[in-house]
């Protein structure tokens, strides 16, 4: 099983129409991918969480135009 090298990463994602903004990644599945945290949770729907609170959310591929790890820290 090859793992994905985005996984628990700090991504940068360029979002159709938005300017970049940032979160990790947690799970990509077929259609998408669940995000923690940064800029870019605060602009996503939340009625695709499990609780109100939390700050993880879905992102689907289709929304993405670009994206790009940041640079890992030594």
């Amino acid at each position: 099983m090859k793992l994905d090298p985005l996984l628990n990463r700090r991504i940068i994602f360029k979002l159709h129409g938005m300017d970049p903004l940032e979160s990790t990644i947690l799970k990509q599945d077929a259609t998408g991918y669940w995000i923690r945290g940064g800029s870019l949770a605060l602009h996503l729907d939340r009625s695709n969480c499990s609780r109100p609170e939390s700050d993880v959310r879905y992102l689907e591929f289709t929304r993405i135009e670009w994206l790009r790890a940041t640079r890992q820290r030594l």
